[in-house]
């Protein structure tokens, strides 16, 4: 059964099966075939000069727009490994952060300097960070108010043990305020480098979607354009992949009748509706 959108593109045509649909795009296929032995016959089918223009400069917005996330990846690359939590205050993980199970899990999942999750080699989730300065300076001051006590109290095993875990959390105080501190400055640092490229590579990136939407926009009107719309959905399938950010067929917000368009002109030519 077709779905909505080939629906509405045949609502008021003939019925369409498969047979006649495969027959309808073979007689396309001899229309253009013919289009190319005699490109100077009156009889040959002309496509639409602003499909033709569009899809001429798609390799540029293509080629653009990757120039661009490949230098802004660079920045994101050398800086997601920067500032790293000492393992004093960090336990592993259990689960994804986004994951109902994250939830039971202590503390929070460690960050990068840009604010995304900090994946370590070998470890299957990010750590979670279980000490906070705050919370050390709180159990701090709360032994040293034991200690005074143990001290005026003539308690000498509680006062050695106190002395002991006083010890440890001065030196785990030191950790926690240097980690925290140097991750402050340096998230600073990052994102203020990170604001130079990123917004650059998401407006080529809207550029590049809007672009292979006028070419969808379009209309098609020989089977030229029909293959024309459907290499702009491979490019902009590619163009995804090679970025490292798998787009799809469907764009997120100037695109998102592209299946529906592409179904449409297969069938208008199917049945013998474009020129």
């Amino acid at each position: 059964m077709p779905n909505t959108s080939v629906r509405a593109a045949a609502e008021g045509m003939p019925e369409i099966n498969r047979r006649r649909l495969l027959l309808g795009l073979a007689a396309a296929s001899t229309a253009a075939a013919a289009v190319a032995v005699a490109p100077h016959s009156r009889a040959a089918p002309i496509e639409d000069r602003e499909l033709i223009r569009l899809a001429e400069a798609l390799p540029a917005k293509v080629a653009e727009y990757l120039a661009a996330q490949r230098e802004a990846d660079k920045v994101s690359k050398y800086w997601k490994s920067q500032v790293w939590a000492p393992d004093e205050l960090t336990v592993p993980g259990t689960a994804a952060p986004w994951e109902g199970r994250a939830d039971s899990q202590p503390g929070q999942a460690e960050t990068t300097v840009l604010g995304d999750y900090l994946w370590r080699a070998g470890d299957k989730f990010p750590r979670r960070i279980v000490v906070k300065s705050w919370h050390v300076h709180r159990k701090l001051k709360e032994a040293r108010c034991e200690m005074r006590k143990a001290l005026k109290a003539s308690r000498l095993a509680d006062s050695l043990d106190l002395e002991l875990e006083i010890s440890r959390l001065e030196k785990l105080k030191v950790s926690a305020d240097t980690y925290e501190r140097e991750h402050a400055k340096v998230s600073r640092e990052a994102k203020e480098d990170h604001g130079k490229f990123w917004p650059i590579a998401g407006e080529l990136h809207e550029a590049l979607e809007k672009h292979v939407a006028a070419i969808m926009n379009e209309t098609d009107l020989t089977m030229e354009g029909l293959v024309i719309k459907a290499q702009a959905l491979a490019e902009w399938d590619q163009t995804g992949r090679a970025a490292g950010h798998s787009f799809g067929n469907v764009a997120f917000r100037h695109g998102k009748a592209w299946h529906g368009q592409i179904a449409a002109s297969i069938l208008r030519h199917a049945i013998g509706g474009a020129a």
